[in-house]
């Protein structure tokens, strides 16, 4: 008799996930954690923000529905970050649909790239966000890698991009990565980011923007303005943003895709998206749609989120900027304080990293990046003395 799952191919296990496992595991007591990427305090909490305690307890108060949301999603929650990234209401060629978190925002988006070209390709630079090349294989598109940075000067570069568009076809797609690049933290200028939507249009390439640290290495302001001047830079963008980081809402996966449809076929993407996500997860969720809507709909609680976003986003300047004193001008920190947002790819072998769990209690991923949030002021000269001090021994 033949069993069904005999001969199921199991994956790898996720590395990151084991990570926190290994951590988890750990029973010493100055054990640190920088592998997920998920905002901590100085105490180590990854808590609630007070804008979306306050919104909950409007939610629990004010509203009892249990009903489906429609497909596109909550359209308080939609209206309120287009209205966000906009400074009012978005231009009608703007489409938007909520989405399962970033990554779903990023499913949806190269689905949606899919059905309108089967044959495409999808670029992006390494090192990236391993989860790009995942979806890729899954909804079964051939990717294309090409190198981030300047192999010299380790910090990203726009020559290569250009390059990799050179050789792009008319239908491909390039993911680019909103501000505080995932693993690196190292940003290219902005109008350099402006100039690669706009030239990757006139080689016929669609871009792919994944925003997920907005208003946590720059103001808000600012991060906000680079991806409105992104998406309205050419026609077709898609912009996907997370509401993870800058809301504190990982668990309740929250996000939104916005399509810059360049014409009347917004109601046509939105159909298309509509059937994607019918047939995936069917309806979204309410919660982190309903908090983040009535945060937005509220000046009172918009002012106390962005103030909260804010001290968030100059904790981890101060961190940085601490680790480069520390280092006293070690070259495996010195690109740290320029770098933004929370992550740092440190120049570690994964058998560095290895002995640092094992030796140290300091959990990492193996390509050695780093969550700068889970370090704080007590714990950033032991990080910096024993990473040191592993790479000396090697």
């Amino acid at each position: 008799m033949i069993r069904l799952f005999e001969d199921l191919q199991v994956p790898p296990p996720d590395a990151l996930h084991g990570i926190g496992q290994a951590f988890s595991a750990d029973a010493r007591h100055d054990k640190l954690d920088l592998g997920i990427g998920v905002y901590r305090d100085e105490l180590g909490r990854c808590s609630a923000m007070p804008a979306v305690k306050q919104a909950e307890l409007k939610l629990a108060i004010d509203s009892g529905s249990k009903a489906y949301l429609p497909t596109r999603g909550h359209s308080v929650f939609l209206d309120g970050m287009e209205g966000l990234l906009f400074d009012g209401k978005a231009p009608p060629e703007i489409a938007s649909i909520q989405t399962v978190g970033g990554t779903g925002g990023i499913y949806l988006a190269l689905e949606l790239a899919r059905r309108a070209n089967p044959s495409l390709t999808v670029h992006f630079g390494m090192p990236s966000w391993p989860n790009h090349g995942a979806i890729c294989g899954h909804l079964g598109l051939p990717a294309r890698t090409f190198a981030y940075y300047d192999p010299e000067l380790q910090l990203p570069s726009l020559d290569s991009h250009l390059e990799a568009l050179s050789a792009a076809m008319p239908g491909d797609i390039l993911i680019l990565h909103g501000p505080c690049h995932n693993p690196t933290g190292r940003d290219l200028p902005p109008h350099h980011m402006v100039t690669l939507v706009a030239a990757a249009y006139e080689r016929g390439v669609t871009c792919l923007i994944d925003a997920a640290y907005y208003g946590l290495g720059n103001r808000l302001d600012n991060d906000l303005e680079l991806l409105r001047n992104m998406l309205v830079a050419a026609p077709d963008v898609m912009l996907v943003m997370s509401a993870s980081k800058a809301f504190g809402l990982y668990r309740d996966r929250i996000g939104i895709l916005l399509v810059n449809t360049g014409s009347a076929v917004g109601e046509d993407v939105v159909s298309v998206l509509g059937n994607i996500a019918r047939t995936t997860y069917s309806v979204p969720a309410a919660h982190g749609a309903e908090v983040i809507g009535a945060i937005l709909s509220d000046q009172t609680m918009t002012s106390t989120w962005l103030c909260e976003l804010d001290v968030m986003r100059k904790r981890i300047r101060r961190l940085r900027m601490q680790i480069a004193e520390l280092a006293n001008g070690s070259p495996l920190f010195e690109h740290v304080p320029t770098e933004k947002g929370i992550f740092s790819l440190l120049p570690l072998s994964p058998e560095q990293v290895g002995r640092l769990a094992r030796d140290n209690a300091i959990y990492m991923a193996a390509n050695g990046r780093i969550n700068l949030a889970g370090l704080n002021d007590a714990t950033a000269s032991r990080f910096v003395e024993a990473v040191i001090k592993q790479v000396n021994r090697s």
